[in-house]
């Protein structure tokens, strides 16, 4: 079973980059753009790996964690 990755980030390049190098390496990964979507994919899904930018706009990476 691959291991399943959450990359949170505001940026949609860094998400995309880190998206396509992780799946290359056959892991799943999914993408939220800031701190309520993290929570929706955390409502949705079980992750083994959080990605998490830690200065977004709003709730910031830090006081999400």
């Amino acid at each position: 079973m691959n291991s399943n990755i959450l990359v949170v980030d505001d940026e949609p390049e860094l998400r995309h980059v880190l998206r396509e190098t992780l799946e290359m390496e056959n892991y799943s990964v999914t993408e939220a753009a800031n701190a309520e979507e993290m929570r929706d994919k955390f409502d949705a899904d079980e992750f083994d790996l959080v990605i998490l930018d830690l200065m977004m706009p709003g709730e910031d990476g830090l006081s999400l964690t």
